[in-house]
């Protein structure tokens, strides 16, 4: 049901546009999606835990438009719930959903908001599915100037070098980093934190990346600046308007 768009409008809306059998077959896929959501936490909650395969079970479905969609429902709606964080609240409301009445009065969102798994458990399906949905975003420069930031605190913080031998002063690198970032992104970050001995390596036996200086680093700097490209200072050059011609000179030779 993936490829069925997301119909954002009233019934009446869709009945006044001709395009009430849009709203039926995206009307259709939210209920699906509502029901598959309360299978998958039923399915992948186990030992007081939600399994991250539920977002997937769900997101290979339907995509992530209409789980946030649904989910936005359904956090609105539950407005008044102290179990959906208030972050969750705050992030649903930036999704418009429009009311949507039937001849009785009767809400018809209500048909797909998630309501048959405790509100706990939709809180933590939100959260999960949020984080899953970052994950397959390109890294913006404001998100690699951020992990630049944390990871300049994080050496900064140290007393005493805390890598296993010693020698160096190490933080690790943030696994979400990690996931989005590519090689280009790795190298922007490598270049904002202004330390001479810096390099990215392994450590045997501990999962990820860590960034090193070594000991007798001055840490007490500040990130470097990126420098705009020459291309894109030409680019905004060819861009900016010019000035017209002076006729100054054309009068001259009348």
């Amino acid at each position: 049901m993936n490829t069925i768009p997301v119909y954002k409008y009233p019934a009446a809306y869709a009945r006044e546009n001709d395009e009430l059998e849009q709203y039926r077959a995206s009307y259709k896929a939210n209920v699906a999606c509502k029901n598959a959501i309360e299978t998958a936490i039923r399915d992948n909650y186990r030992d007081n835990c939600l399994g991250k395969e539920a977002v997937k079970q769900v997101a290979d479905q339907f995509g992530y438009e209409r789980m946030f969609y649904v989910l936005a429902n359904t956090a609105q709606r539950k407005d008044f719930d102290g179990r959906i964080s208030r972050d969750n609240k705050d992030w649903a409301k930036t999704i418009p959903i429009f009311e949507d009445k039937n001849y009785f009065g009767e809400d018809r969102r209500s048909s797909f908001e998630v309501d048959s798994c405790n509100p706990g458990l939709t809180d933590i399906f939100i959260n999960q599915t949020r984080r899953e949905y970052l994950l397959t975003q390109p890294l913006t420069k404001e998100d690699i100037q951020s992990e630049a930031a944390r990871l300049l605190r994080r050496l900064q913080s140290e007393r005493e070098p805390n890598s296993p031998n010693g020698t160096h002063f190490m933080a690790q690198l943030s696994p979400d980093f990690l996931i989005r970032a590519s090689t280009k992104d790795q190298d922007r970050l490598f270049a904002m934190l202004p330390f001479k001995s810096l390099s990215f390596s392994a450590l045997k036996d501990r999962k990820g990346l860590f960034a090193f200086i070594q000991k007798d680093e001055n840490r007490d700097q500040t990130l470097r600046q990126r420098k705009p490209s020459v291309r894109k200072k030409l680019q905004k050059a060819q861009a900016e308007p010019k000035p017209p011609a002076s006729s100054k000179g054309k009068e001259m030779e009348l």
